[in-house]
């Protein structure tokens, strides 16, 4: 008897691998020594012992291959699926940012964070203030002021989903000129108009993560392919990623994320609420890098960090060389 077959569903088109990255690199000459300091004393403190991987448990315990290493730590502002000609033309546009301006444009542009607690002071009659608008000193042409460099402070950690429930920590940078949220946008921007951006219409999250499971290898699950893996994370490292409630379109992560471990990382939060990983960091250069963190090896062999390979760099204003 013949057998009938209804209609096949065509085939999904296969997303174009993602091949780089847009960021901010937090490791420099001068914050690597604290960082690879405060990485270290989280790691003897929270990753002692073995942690088992198995899909579906939840530890309060780090799996000590989910906690990312210093070279891999930075800021990312998108992520790309390029050719040699694209890339060719993310180059260009990195190239051409007047990177000066820009940060002077930020200058003019305050986040409402950052004036909520002089608004509450006008508006209760406790502060005795002008509006911002009468006290805010005239600024000088643009072509004569200096540049300040951009610092930041890493402070804290952060569970990018539900704290009893997760596979991501991270830590937020803090920047007191409020210049860096800005700045950042008006780079994505750039990148994002120029259609050299992976389409997201979710805010720009800027952050460092600090603990990452899907790098943490199960047991019962097939292990990801390391490819896939560093889409999947870097993807999520976009800054678009969403938090708790709010759906996550990248692999393998968001409310239902697949890694492999879950973290009840309600106790760490608390703990390392206030830690600074690192403070007074000049950011020195915006970089487009490619997908992937290589593994750097010592005289014998055994990984001693992990980096990603920048293709191209611009330095910014007032950071030392």
């Amino acid at each position: 008897m013949a057998r009938h077959e209804g209609p096949r569903r065509p085939a999904a088109a296969k997303k174009p691998p993602l091949t780089h990255f847009l960021c901010l690199p937090l490791v420099t000459a001068e914050s690597r020594p604290q960082l690879e300091l405060s990485i270290k004393r989280f790691t003897d403190e929270v990753a002692g012992g073995q942690v088992d991987a198995d899909g579906g448990d939840v530890t309060s315990r780090v799996h000590p291959k989910a906690i990312r290493p210093v070279g891999a730590l930075h800021c990312t502002l998108g992520v790309m699926s390029l050719d040699k000609a694209g890339l060719e033309e993310a180059v260009q546009a990195l190239q051409s940012l007047d990177m000066k301006s820009m940060l002077q444009q930020a200058c003019s542009q305050v986040p409402s964070s950052a004036t909520k607690d002089s608004e509450a002071a006008i508006e209760s009659g406790t502060s005795g203030a002008a509006p911002s608008s009468l006290t805010r000193p005239v600024s000088p042409p643009l072509i004569e002021r200096e540049v300040i460099p951009l610092s930041i402070d890493l402070k804290g950690l952060v569970s990018m989903h539900d704290p009893q429930n997760t596979s991501i920590l991270y830590s937020a940078p803090e920047d007191r000129s409020n210049r860096l949220y800005p700045f950042c946008q008006a780079v994505q921007k750039h990148f994002a108009d120029a259609e050299l951006l992976v389409p997201d219409d979710r805010p720009l999250k800027l952050h460092a993560t600090i603990v990452n499971t899907i790098y943490a290898k199960g047991k019962k699950k097939p292990p990801m392919r390391q490819r896939d893996r560093e889409e999947a994370a870097e993807q999520h490292e976009a800054g678009q990623g969403g938090g708790e409630g709010q759906e996550d379109r990248s692999q393998g992560h968001g409310p239902r994320a697949n890694a492999p471990l879950k973290l009840d990382a309600t106790a760490l939060l608390e703990r390392y609420r206030n830690f600074v990983w690192a403070g007074n960091v000049v950011l020195d250069r915006v970089a487009i890098c490619e997908m992937g963190a290589k593994k750097i090896l010592d005289c014998e062999g055994q990984v001693v960090n992990e980096e990603y390979t920048e293709v191209a760099s611009v330095q910014l204003p007032g950071s030392r060389t």
